[in-house]
């Protein structure tokens, strides 16, 4: 049954057509994937969906028992705000007075899952992660039939990917998820959704078989492309003779000729490959002494040394906090550790490719931007292009060079930064991130420079697809300032992770306590297991029926009130029994 019926729905936004006569149908419970480049008018497209922006043509029908809640790229709140009013900051998270308690309740247990206790907290406090974490949990607990999230990894750590992950993979509701994460294109999506040259297309099937459709048409295509130049050159050469030579009726014929020019597949200007010059590395690349780091008391890198080597690729992961980001600073020289030493060697010259993009200027034209870096950018086996050829090689077009900074997409700007940092010809990639508002073009292209890239890499990332085929080593937080090494890919380690530690726990900061258990404590300990479980399947019973849709209002302020109890007893009595079980070990 269709939810939603999109008929020739056009949207134009500052001048620019981002889609156009776009008509097809979503039913209930489908999960979609949406992909395209940045800047086509994936977000636009949801808002059109929402309602918050009216389409310029066409018509969006919504079922009437349709409830869509969205998941924005950047949320916005007022400062001040906390956890718990943030729930409810989003107009028209849920239009029933009654229903704001099971909500709040439910918002509550998303939260704790996440790592987020306090309702307290002020949301302006919290780091970007933490802040999308919020957001997720807001979208989430509205129990609306329909939800819209966009970009919902970005900023997330591979655990909250992952948890997200299987919440979607089990969800009874139907979703449009615009993300660049192929693992969760592949393992959550029903569909796959596209928009590319002005249109949108649904294909069936997740984002493997999307593929392999595309390149079907993509064959299809160029097959067709060669029937019809055989025959364009079969005709031109009849045009080419003389009006005597001719026979038949011209004027016909010269119609079918146009027609065939008229026909041919315009090629969509595409990005060409990342490129740049490499300088040679020596044979000292960066060598860690005892590095170590600390803020506020808290221990996020503790003692560490290594010695890189050239052409090493190493996966940095982790717990959100656990100190990647850190690390990657205090490895390119732009944050001292308390102790210890970083010292590179004479030819090693770094790019680091930040999280979060601040700019100085914002002002600044696009020109203007590369031209701070150099007038010409030399090519790798000799010469050189401009500025504005460079810019042109990476779909910046001409048209684009007097934009100035503020006034780009979030996708626009990175690949901007990304491509200004490789002209730089560096022998040493810091990457934190790096996919965070790239599309699934700009990323393949990412993925083909560095699988050739002959220097080291030092990649954090949560895109598992990335991690697995471009790394061989793993740096491990344990998010208490260790860091393990692991010889493998992401795969390989999520695999040894399984057999090893087959149930995974969020990271708690062990607690100092004296050792050992007495009579008492060891009871207390070898009863509190069963008591946590018991109170879990009590909370997954009223979790069951807050879903119901006719709910008496009495029974459901009092089980409103029980599931608070249960959440605050299970909190008090999980952070117990972790304590006790510390100790039990020593």
């Amino acid at each position: 049954m269709n939810v939603l019926s999109l008929d020739g729905v056009s949207k134009t936004l500052v001048d620019a057509p981002l889609f156009e006569e776009v008509t097809l149908g979503i039913d209930a419970g489908e999960k979609i994937g949406f992909i395209g480049r940045n800047g086509a008018g994936k977000s636009t497209f949801l808002r059109v969906l929402t309602g918050e922006l009216p389409a310029d043509t066409g018509s969006v029908s919504r079922n009437r028992a349709l409830t869509i809640s969205m998941l924005e790229q950047r949320p916005t709140f007022t400062a001040g705000t906390t956890l718990e009013e943030f729930c409810f900051q989003k107009d028209g998270l849920t239009a029933d007075p009654d229903q704001r308690p099971v909500v709040l309740s439910s918002f509550h247990s998303f939260c704790r899952e996440l790592g987020l206790a306090d309702p307290l907290v002020r949301m302006d406090t919290l780091s970007g992660g933490m802040v999308r974490k919020a957001s997720l949990a807001r979208c989430l607990a509205s129990a609306a039939s329909f939800v819209l999230l966009d970009e919902p990894t970005n900023h997330l750590d591979l655990e909250t990917t992952e948890w997200l992950e299987n919440r979607l993979r089990r969800a009874t509701f139907g979703f449009i998820l615009v993300t660049h994460d192929r693992y969760f294109l592949d393992d959550v999506c029903t569909a796959i959704m596209e928009i590319d040259g002005r249109r949108v297309s649904k294909y069936p099937g997740n984002y493997s078989e999307y593929l392999k459709r595309k390149a079907e048409r993509e064959e299809q295509r160029e097959r067709a492309e060669q029937r019809r130049s055989a025959i364009l050159r079969g005709e031109l050469e009849w045009l080419k003779r003389g009006p005597r030579a001719r026979t038949g009726k011209d004027k016909g014929r010269k119609g079918r000729i146009q027609d065939l020019l008229d026909s041919g597949v315009r090629a969509e200007a595409g990005m060409q490959e990342f490129s740049s010059t490499h300088r040679r590395l020596g044979k000292k690349v960066l060598e860690l002494q005892g590095v170590s780091k600390s803020y506020v008391g808290r221990k996020v890198i503790s003692p560490f040394t290594y010695s890189f080597r050239r052409g090493e690729r190493i996966g940095v992961i982790g717990p959100s906090g656990a100190g990647k980001t850190t690390f990657l600073r205090i490895v390119a020289g732009e944050l001292p550790p308390d102790a210890g030493s970083a010292t590179k060697g004479e030819t090693t010259v770094f790019a680091h490719f930040t999280q979060t993009i601040t700019l100085s200027n914002p002002g600044l034209t696009v020109i203007d931007f590369m031209k701070e870096l150099a007038e010409r950018v030399p090519q790798e086996g000799g010469g050189s292009l401009s500025a504005e050829q460079f810019l042109e090689r990476f779909l910046f077009p001409r048209t684009m060079h007097g934009v100035t900074l503020d006034r780009l997409s979030g996708g626009e700007l990175r690949r901007l930064t990304l491509v200004r940092l490789l002209a730089t010809a560096p022998n040493f990639l810091l990457l934190d991130e790096p996919t965070n508002d790239l599309d699934l073009d700009t990323i393949r292209q990412l993925e083909d420079y560095l699988m050739d890239f002959n220097g080291c890499i030092l990649l954090v990332s949560h895109d598992r697809a990335m991690l697995d085929r471009l790394t061989d080593y793993l740096f491990v937080f344990d998010g208490a300032g260790g860091i393990q090494g692991f010889t493998g890919s992401y795969e390989d380690y999520k695999e040894t992770e399984t057999v090893e530690a087959p149930r995974r726990e969020p990271y708690r900061p062990a607690r100092q306590q004296k050792t050992g258990l007495s009579f008492k404590e060891r009871k207390e300990y070898e009863q509190l297991l069963a008591r946590i479980e018991a109170l879990e399947k009590e909370q997954k019973s009223l979790e069951s029926f807050f879903q119901e849709p006719s709910a008496d209002p009495a029974e459901l302020e009092r089980n409103s009130r029980r599931y608070r109890e249960i959440q605050e007893t299970l909190e008090a009595q999980l952070a117990r029994w972790e304590e006790l079980a510390a100790r039990a070990e020593d």
